[in-house]
């Protein structure tokens, strides 16, 4: 039996094996979010620069690297070694033989050879793999060693293992001098010891980096680098495009929307402010630039830059109080379990449903004929995008379904749902129900009724999911009250609420792709749907028999894992995608062939008895 990894951060630690097979999941940092696990975060101008974490990577020495970006063989790329600090590396308060060893070398005439001249690294060895940083090439029947270059010698320095036992050395480096050419001279210096770790127990990164290390190689001023970053990205906190303000509401500052296009255009964030502060954002960086603030003009202007909440630009600061608190706020536990069991799963389930049918009325990329193509080259690959799409957004719809059935039985093993047991809710809207969900979604069109993919009915698909309106303000309300903090939730539930509510951004922005994708085809729809006739319940009743199996096999699923009976409910789940692509299958080839599927029939006797 191999040892289980130790998380390194303290909510995941907090986790227990109730059942040895499958831990109770604890909420916590991933290990991706580690500063060791960032690999990508190597470029300047980031929240911090991750190769300077190991311009410490062996005790008692500090490096630069040198040459990132390639300079040629001028000697001077590589690994450079800054200088060496014994007393103040907290490294060797440890009492280990190997840190006494290293420690006596660095005091004594391997660290005085150090402390002359200019030295670099010239290999590193660990498990008795050598790697030279140097290419060897041929010259006038000589070998000539050519430096890599920083990137490079930091990427091998990157790979080097933590070896967890501490008792002994498994690092050797060695140092070596160059000469004019940029070759190895003289003897090298040879140290035994291991790669730091830059995390201790507790995740946190240790004393021996100096306050401004991990940002002393980001850009200066940092407003360069929101223009200019190596990498043509900002990982957290600087949006590529966003929207403007709202239509028809208020900015906080008192200003109305003067344009409503700028509610519904994408816009540029590093754009000038001025007369033309509508224009839709370029789709290539090279297009953006003549509309973008200058390095030297972000200097001077960035307090123009506007905050961006949820993808939306606003001006003006936010008002005193909680401005997200709802009309109609829960009341507690029983109200929320009433509003996902009646409304909010329901919902999702529909919503799903009616984004498959939606897909499946569109033409495959093979259905495009020669003909097709030679007016259209770009048409195969826009039904590919279109379809990907809407899919994407139904697959999103059916976990927002699996969470909300998570949140239910998560109060329910709390003790928070009185004496009702937890049952799996995996049905649509009622059509005979006039509740908040219908009457936020503008009537009885989405009330359970399936419709292709045309231009209007995308235009719904927009309006519905666009943040601040019907759908997305379905969840503020529970959003608001995991939130609070006047009553005590079991941990998680309002990272789920959170999880389903800013999930509503990414598919209006889909479904928005989507409509401009096929609007240049709207002079002949014919070109990207199918005309679909719905099918008669009796004559599908194989098709709906599968839809059928995987409502009955979710609920076994969601039933066995509120029960932790992990075993029974991977089986069930397991089943229920087997079922989920025999139904994808059967589904595609009715379209084919102008049937629509008349998914909802499975409910309709009930709703109706």
């Amino acid at each position: 039996m191999t040892e289980a990894p130790q998380p390194l951060n303290a909510a995941a630690r907090r986790a227990t094996a109730a059942v040895p097979d499958y831990p109770e999941p604890v909420l916590g940092n991933p290990a991706s979010s580690l500063l060791e696990s960032g690999v990508g975060n190597c470029y300047p101008g980031l929240e911090f620069d991750l190769r300077q974490l190991d311009m410490r990577f062996f005790p008692g020495l500090v490096f630069e690297f040198r040459g990132i970006e390639p300079s040629g063989p001028d000697g001077t790329q590589g690994a450079c070694l800054v200088y060496s600090e014994v007393e103040t590396d907290n490294a060797f308060l440890q009492d280990l033989p190997w840190l006494h060893a290293l420690k006596t070398a660095l005091n004594g005439p391997q660290g005085a050879a150090l402390g002359s001249g200019t030295w670099w690294l010239h290999w590193v060895e660990q498990y008795g793999r050598r790697i030279e940083l140097y290419d060897a090439d041929v010259f006038q029947n000589a070998v000539w060693l050519t430096p890599y270059e920083g990137e490079t010698v930091w990427w091998v320095v990157r790979g080097i293992e933590a070896d967890p036992d501490d008792s002994v050395a498994d690092l050797t480096i060695a140092l070596s001098q160059r000469d004019g050419n940029g070759q190895p001279t003289g003897q090298p210096v040879i140290l035994h010891g291991k790669r730091r770790r830059y995390l201790d127990a507790d995740g946190v990164i240790p004393d021996v980096y100096r306050p401004g290390e991990l940002t002393a190689s980001m850009c200066s001023p940092w407003t360069h680098d929101f223009r200019d970053c190596a990498c043509q990205y900002w990982a957290a906190n600087h949006p590529d495009v966003v929207l403007g303000p709202v239509h028809g509401e208020a900015e906080p500052d008192g200003t109305s929307v003067k344009d409503a296009r700028q509610a519904v255009t994408f816009l540029d964030w590093m754009r000038r402010r001025g007369p033309r502060d509508d224009i839709s954002a370029a789709p290539t960086i090279e297009a953006a630039r003549p509309d973008q603030y200058d390095p030297l003009e972000f200097n001077m202007k960035w307090e123009e830059l506007d905050f961006v909440l949820q993808g939306i630009e606003t001006k003006g600061t936010r008002p005193k109080g909680d401005p997200d608190t709802p009309a109609d706020p829960y009341v507690g536990p029983a109200d929320i379990i009433h509003d996902i069991t009646t409304e909010l799963a329901p919902l999702e389930f529909t919503l799903a449903l009616a984004y498959l049918y939606a897909h499946f009325s569109l033409r495959t990329p093979d259905e495009v004929t020669p003909q097709e193509r030679a007016v259209w080259p770009d048409l195969a690959d826009d039904l590919t995008a279109a379809r990907q799409l809407i899919l994407s957004v139904a697959l999103s719809e059916m976990t927002h379904l699996r969470w909300d059935n998570q949140i239910l039985w998560m109060l329910h093993r709390a003790g928070l749902s009185g004496r009702k047991a937890y049952e799996p809710v995996i049905r649509p809207v009622a059509t005979t129900k006039r509740g908040t969900v219908r009457e936020a979604l503008s009537g009885p069109a989405w009330a359970r009724t399936l419709r292709p993919a045309t231009l209007d009915v995308i235009e719904d698909f927009i309006a519905a999911e666009r943040p601040g309106k019907a759908i997305d303000t379905e969840y503020a309300r529970l959003v608001h009250e995991l939130r609070s903090g006047e009553r005590t939730y079991p941990e998680g539930l309002y990272e789920l609420a959170v999880r389903i509510d800013s999930d509503g951004l990414q598919h209006f922005q889909k479904f928005r792709d989507m409509a401009l994708i096929l609007r240049r085809y709207a002079a002949d729809p014919n070109l990207y749907r199918r005309n679909l006739t719905l099918a008669k319940p009796d004559d599908v009743a194989a098709e709906l028999g599968l839809v059928t199996s995987i409502v009955e096999a979710l609920k076994e699923g969601y039933a066995a894992e509120a029960n932790d009976d992990m075993r029974a409910a991977e089986a069930a789940i397991l089943q229920s995608r087997t079922a989920m692509r025999d139904l994808m299958t059967a589904w595609e080839a009715l379209a084919r062939n102008g049937i629509g599927l008349p998914v909802f029939a499975p409910w309709e006797k009930h709703d109706h008895a």
